[in-house]
């Protein structure tokens, strides 16, 4: 398990040093390509206005997380489709209850108290009467339903940090400069991954999995229609995920 875990901490190392390499070479290259504003003027006339001055490395990755979605991604769901439904959603349950420290520290950093006293009493209810989160027992009780989720980026923008050049990262997606950095941030609060886990290696490596397996059919299965009914899917995401995220934040 140390080996396996060791393994994927370098892949991630190497995805980020591949999109660094190929963003400065996108910089400095001068050929000249035909933008997707030259290609789809009119389809993105109502669109929002996105920075995206690394679009074609973007496309690249974006294509690069296509097969993977495919050929990894879809097996993968398929799989776990298979699990009954209560399990699912018990499994679900679980993850989302463990998130706990993300929500509170994105309500904190942008003054939301009597949010972070919401999610708090919550995750308390959840992670008792709920057995340890496997059932959602809080929403169960009046005023303490589940509420719009809060992290690290959403406080970056509440702080008036732009949202910088758009960027697709390498199996995670659509994102951008600040939603990055509010990404890393998410990490450091979060306690069940490093760079501050209080979990072994071997544990943080079965949460990754489970966290990232259990919330993968319903985003390909976002992913699928958007793709399916877009004449360029890489602006459809872009604009999707831009218009999402302006709305968590303006919300």
């Amino acid at each position: 398990m140390k080996a396996l875990n060791l393994l994927y901490k370098r892949i991630a190392r190497m995805a980020l040093c591949l999109l660094l390499l190929l963003c400065v070479s996108s910089v400095s290259s001068g050929e000249d390509v035909l933008s997707e504003e030259s290609l789809f003027e009119e389809e993105l006339y109502d669109s929002p206005l996105v920075s995206d001055p690394f679009e074609r490395v973007n496309r690249i990755i974006f294509s690069f997380n296509d097969l993977f979605y495919t050929y990894a991604g879809d097996p993968l769901a398929g799989m776990y489709q298979r699990v009954p439904l209560s399990a699912r959603s018990g499994i679900g349950n679980f993850f989302d209850n463990l998130q706990y420290p993300v929500r509170l520290t994105g309500n904190l950093l942008q003054g939301r108290v009597s949010s972070a006293w919401h999610e708090t009493r919550r995750f308390a209810l959840n992670s008792t009467l709920g057995l340890l989160g496997l059932l959602d027992s809080a929403s169960q009780v009046d005023g303490l339903q589940k509420i719009e989720s809060e992290d690290v980026g959403q406080a970056l923008a509440s702080w008036g940090i732009g949202e910088g050049p758009y960027l697709i990262l390498p199996i995670m997606g659509p994102s951008n400069i600040r939603d990055f950095g509010g990404l890393l941030g998410d990490r450091f609060v979060n306690p069940w991954v490093d760079p501050y886990s209080i979990l072994d290696p071997e544990t943080q490596l079965v949460y990754g999995i489970g966290d990232n397996i259990s919330s993968l059919p319903v985003h390909l299965n976002r992913y699928r229609e958007m793709k399916s009914s877009a004449i360029d899917p890489y602006s459809a995401l872009k604009n999707a995920y831009t218009q999402y995220r302006r709305g968590s934040i303006e919300r």
